[in-house]
């Protein structure tokens, strides 16, 4: 594996990795400070994939979700889509096992909590990516998730372009928490 590789913003360069103390995993920087979505260098991180696993296991495997998140991410196919955005997709396909998850992990629009049904979809997505079937980026977090600076953002393969007219956030969407069972704040 070379760990040359060019910043997703300019395509001119080579970035030379440097270990991060994670096995295998190297982080690049974009020295530049204009061309990126938010002013400054640009870093990002890129994992060896795990060769011990293959698949997902456990409950992610047990609820599907190596297949529905993908199909869930398959209607916006050719945008990056704000995970709040792939969430609201999930819950509306499978009603009943994204209520297992709130009734197991909670949910911030029931009570403030660290860990949720949201961190766990997210995670899942993350190992997901790791294997390919969905693709990875760091963004700007909108609407209900602006809490937070950054969320992340998922997309199919192709890859699409990282401008407006291919992101699709949760603001765009105008969604409300309705879709979360014992949901309090509405928005």
């Amino acid at each position: 594996m070379t760990s040359l590789r060019v910043c997703h913003f300019h395509a001119d360069e080579g970035i030379h990795g440097k270990p991060t103390g994670d096995e295998g995993a190297l982080e690049y920087l974009c020295a530049r400070t204009t061309g990126h979505p938010t002013a400054g260098p640009y870093r990002w991180v890129t994992y060896p994939p795990r060769p011990d696993l293959g698949a997902i296991s456990g409950l992610a495997a047990e609820l599907g979700l190596d297949v529905e998140l993908p199909a869930a991410l398959k209607q916006y196919a050719g945008r990056w889509v704000e995970y709040g955005v792939v969430e609201h997709a999930y819950a509306s396909r499978q009603p009943d096992e994204f209520a297992s998850l709130v009734k197991r992990y909670g949910h911030t629009a029931i009570a403030a909590k660290k860990y949720t049904a949201s961190a766990y979809l997210a995670r899942t997505l993350g190992e997901l990516s790791r294997f390919g079937s969905v693709l990875y980026h760091t963004g700007p977090a909108t609407g209900r998730w602006s809490y937070n600076t950054w969320v992340s953002w998922w997309a199919l393969s192709p890859e699409p372009a990282w401008d407006n007219p291919h992101r699709l956030s949760w603001a765009d969407m105008d969604l409300g928490m309705d879709y979360v069972p014992g949901e309090s704040d509405g928005r």
